[in-house]
């Protein structure tokens, strides 16, 4: 075997090697690790055979001093870290190993101080022998192996589940053991049931490393624990401090996203006429020193639907542009946006652009598999309340973070208790396949936190802290440390050693109205599903009998009268002598339907309608109402470590909760106090140090996502990248200015919409003069933006136009259906379509209409949309099904409302779609386009025989190909 294996595989190091050999049973666990893990006595160790070496040949360029392509030789440590090209060496594979393939290519070092012969040789042995250190001869303490207990064991022996009465998480737990008698014998690894267990092969046990989704101990944790119960099985000082970071310089502190925003005095300008608020003074300010100013004004129509679109995300009706239009007050304007503030649909409106970068699906979209996600549509409506009572920010971001360490769940359920408990939501919308115990290792669950970290720090601190995850942040001074410091935050509620299945991590809480209008819709259902079970129960029974009756007789008649009386004793009242008589003949007592159904083919027929019913019946009921939440799971959580280039099982230093070291500055440290006995405090304390009025990112990226939304382009281009790779801030005053006035109006939203909407910079015009030339990209606002309507924004303007947007609001998101076409469309109801926003949101299944017009797929979220302009655009609002049907429904709207009278019909049209009248030459233009389609269905019908009456339904016809080719305009499509 050893020979095939050489031929086969020159470059496999002698240790993967005997791993394999171990794997098909042709080396036993002792001589494995006795062999690849018991280093020979005088083994090379670091401290006294490798670091002179490196010393004197390469710690002059890989040293204190700002380590070349850092690296850094000076510790075991920093060489495992490695530099910019990875690790320097390779585990037991000198050829491997870069340093050697380095050091014996002469490349280096530099100049004419190679390394000797005997130096390579010595730092090749090293390697091969497994890289000793000194430290690592050291005596083992429970730190040590904690990790390994946390990864191996605790599923079956730890907080939630104890196994055999055994409990690994503690050192006493260990010693006490459980039925099998203590786990471990100090100083005596051969004695001890753990090691011995763990050795055999037994443990974890081989046929639940699937179910239970571990791994079996490597090598090296093997001989770790050895040498731990060896020495004594000495504990470990839980409360030692970390390993101090590495120092921030003034340069990095002084980077203008990690100071505290100050407020800026607002500037005086030569055209102080145009200044409405001081939004328009910061924008002049910069314009004027290129010799710029504001564009003039919009028209009144066009600043009408400019600014229904963008607060409520629909078009105004034509009652309410005929009403502005006589609405004659001075502040007429400021009067519209207060009513669309306090609109309803204005939280449905901007509950999308959270929803977008907080990541929101209602479904997991999972490789090929996209399970419905029943309870998450709680925390979009919760979204929507909380911006339409003007919610302010602060409170509304603890919510999402720490809901439920704000309330109690454990007492009176109110709506507000029920309100912060859905906020956590926010916490639990990546994908997360961990259900399955195929998707289900460690290093999956590790990817769920990593998710939801990138979806909180891009969302809310504009940073890419998920690039720390596998090295120090290459631009930013964000260390790793900085990256687990602030995972370990979570782990409270996401432990990664003590995992709850997403199917099952929900709160049985709900309002008693809620659960009694569940039980009342599910009652009949219910009903009916079990008058359906008797029905088949009836035709199964006789059936049944004489199968039974057929297996026993083959049986000892001795015990066949015992086994027939066994048939009217309910299970709960065997005796000792039937209960082993039921488990003894299990196979031959029970007869399935389907065992039936193999032997009867009337029965089989009946079956599967049967199954077909409950199916369609089962699918009606609704869920029992509950929570999808983030909370915490009470007691000690699992230690937390730094992970070595990010791999699971590659644990380092331990770490504990902590925010971003340069974020410091200023702000009081974060210390959780936890509320209640069964939570840390850990995310409150989280929350309460995002939302300090001094924090230097939070005010600022809601303040620039809100002018993203209004103008086009946020004041930093990056709206999730406030960091050295990010762009600069075009006005980093006005940013400022913004960020303070917001925290200075209880971090009101609405307060930031009226500022920004009222301003003259918001009501120019988009048209490009001569004199904005010297700003062809507008980045200093000399014009306002022409933007495409987004996806759900131009299917919910269609409805509104055409008659047909259903007003219900709130609760579980509306369903979608695949046309033969292939076309994914919202299902209609009896009052038309609801509003986008409670249309299902699927990951693998989007409707067609929004996944054409850059709707985004959360993979895990989006901070940012990006517009396209392709073809099948076009070709949807051509020929999709929604467009089409949408139309009809306008035409008839049109023809009701005006019967007879094509030149009115055509004057709503343009009202209702347009928000303005058309002009004399449209008007013409239209009814004698009208009257020619009209004769062309005309003929069309005639030709096809219809029995409707055809002057009738040519007229409809005409009008509704009118309407399509409207909703399909780019004026209709385009927010000017």
């Amino acid at each position: 075997a050893l020979m095939n294996h050489r031929q086969s595989n020159r470059r496999t190091p002698l240790r993967g090697l005997l791993s394999s050999l171990w794997l098909t049973g042709l080396i036993s666990p002792g001589l494995l690790l006795a062999m690849a893990v018991t280093a020979p006595p005088g083994a090379p160790v670091f401290e006294s055979d490798i670091l002179p070496i490196l010393r004197a040949r390469c710690i002059e360029c890989h040293g204190e001093s700002a380590p070349q392509a850092g690296l850094d030789l000076r510790t075991l440590g920093s060489m495992l870290h490695g530099g910019r090209s990875g690790p320097v060496f390779s585990l037991g594979s000198a050829e491997d190993s870069l340093l050697v393939r380095k050091v014996v290519s002469q490349a280096m070092p530099p100049g004419p101080d190679k390394l000797s012969r005997k130096e390579m040789d010595l730092l090749r042995l090293w390697i091969e022998q497994g890289a000793r250190s000194a430290r690592q001869q050291a005596t083992v303490t429970e730190q040590d192996v904690l990790p390994i207990f946390q990864m191996r064991c605790a599923v079956c022996h730890g907080k939630r589940k104890q196994e055999g009465g055994l409990d690994l998480r503690s050192l006493a737990g260990r010693l006490k053991g459980g039925r099998s008698g203590p786990a471990l014998v100090p100083g005596d690894p051969e004695s001890s049931l753990l090691f011995h267990r763990i050795t055999a092969g037994e443990m974890p046990p081989p046929e639940l490393l699937y179910k239970y989704r571990v791994r079996p101990p490597s090598n090296e944790e093997v001989e770790t624990l050895r040498r731990w119960i060896a020495a004594g099985a000495l504990a470990g000082d839980s409360g030692r401090a970390e390993q101090a970071p590495e120092l921030l310089n003034e340069e990095d502190r002084q980077f203008w996203s990690f100071q505290p925003p100050q407020r800026p005095e607002v500037p005086s300008v030569r055209q102080a006429k145009l200044v409405r608020n001081p939004i328009d003074s910061f924008l002049l300010k910069k314009l004027e020193s290129r010799k710029l100013g504001f564009s003039p004004p919009a028209d009144g129509l066009v600043l009408l639907r400019r600014a229904y679109l963008d607060l409520i995300g629909m078009p105004p009706t034509a009652a309410e542009v005929e009403a502005y239009l006589k609405d004659r007050r001075a502040d007429a304007y400021e009067h519209m946006i207060e009513r669309l503030l306090a609109s309803p649909h204005y939280g449905e409106r901007w509950a999308q652009h959270w929803l977008d970068v907080a990541g929101y699906s209602d479904t997991e979209g999972i490789k090929f598999a996209d399970l419905y996600r029943s309870h998450a549509w709680r925390y979009r409506d919760f979204v929507i309340r909380s911006l339409n009572r003007d919610k302010p920010y602060n409170r509304f971001l603890t919510e999402q973070l720490a809901g439920d360490e704000l309330v109690d769940p454990g007492g009176e359920i109110t709506p507000e208790v029920v309100e912060s408990l859905s906020a956590t939501g926010f916490l639990r919308l990546v994908s997360d396949p961990t259900n399955s115990p195929s998707n289900a290792s460690l290093a999956e669950k590790m990817d769920v936190i990593h998710d939801e970290i990138k979806v909180l720090s891009s969302s809310v601190l504009g940073l890419t802290l998920g690039c720390a995850r596998c090295h120090d942040h290459k631009y930013d001074p964000i260390s790793q440390q900085d990256y687990y410091r602030f995972s370990a935050i979570l782990q409270t509620a996401y432990d990664p050693y003590d995992w709850v299945d997403p199917t099952r991590r929900f709160l049985d809480i709900a309002l008693r109205e809620d659960k009694e209008a569940v039980a009342r819709f599910n009652a009949p259902v219910g009903k009916q599903i079990e008058e359906l079970d008797r029905s088949l129960e009836a035709k199964a029974a006789p059936l049944r009998r004489e199968i039974l009756d057929r297996r026993l007789a083959e049986l000892p008649e001795a015990i066949q009268e015992d086994l027939r009386a066994l048939r009217g004793v309910p299970k709960e009242k065997y005796s000792p002598v039937q209960k082993y008589l039921a488990r003894r003949f299990k196979n031959a007592l029970e007869v399935s339907n389907a065992q039936i159904a193999l032997e009867s083919s009337t029965f089989k027929e009946a079956l599967e309608k049967h199954e077909a019913s409950l199916k369609e019946l089962k699918a009606k009921l609704r869920p029992e109402p509950a929570v999808r939440a983030l909370y915490d799971m009470g007691g000690e959580p699992s230690a937390a470590y730094l992970l070595r280039r990010g791999e699971a099982n590659a644990v380092a230093d331990r770490v504990y909760p902590g925010v971003p070291a340069v974020l410091r500055a200023g702000l009081p440290p974060f210390s959780p106090v936890p509320p209640r006995s069964e939570t840390s405090g850990n995310r409150l304390a989280l929350a309460r140090w995002l939302t300090h009025p001094h924090h230097p990112l939070t005010a600022r990226v809601i303040v620039n996502r809100i002018w993203m939304h209004h103008f086009g382009r946020g004041l930093v281009a990056t709206p999730s990248n406030f960091g050295r790779t990010g762009a600069q801030p075009s006005h980093p005053e006005l940013l400022d200015w913004l960020a303070t006035e917001m925290v200075f109006r209880g971090w009101s939203l609405k307060a930031m919409h009226r500022l920004m909407m009222t301003s003259t910079a918001y009501r120019q015009s988009s048209r490009a003069t001569p004199e904005n030339r010297n700003d062809p990209d507008n980045r200093l606002w000399s014009r306002m933006l022409l933007r495409r309507m987004d996806a759900e924004v131009l299917f919910d303007a269609m409805l509104r136009v055409t008659g047909r947007l259903n007003p219900e609001r709130f609760g579980p998101a509306s369903e979608v259906e695949k046309l033969p076409s292939g076309e994914v469309v919202p299902k209609e109801g009896r009052q038309g379509w609801r509003r986008s926003i409670y249309i299902q949101k699927r990951r693998l299944t989007p409707v067609t209409l929004f996944d054409l017009f850059d709707s985004p797929r959360m993979a895990p979220n989006c901070t940012e949309r990006r517009y396209s302009t392709v073809a099948p655009q076009a070709l949807q609002l051509l020929n999709g099904h929604m467009a089409r049907r949408l139309a009809r429904y306008f035409a008839g709207r049109l023809i009701d409302a005006f019967p007879g009278d094509p030149g009115r019909q055509v004057d709503q049209l343009y009202l209702t779609a347009l928000a303005r009248p058309p002009t004399a030459r449209e008007r013409d233009d239209a009814l004698a386009s009208l009257s020619e389609l009209a004769r062309e269905w005309e003929s069309h019908l005639a030709a096809e025989n219809s029995e409707a009456p055809r002057k009738l339904s040519a007229q409809w016809s005409a009008l509704a190909s009118m309407c399509h080719a409207v909703l399909s305009s780019a004026e209709f499509l385009y927010i000017d």
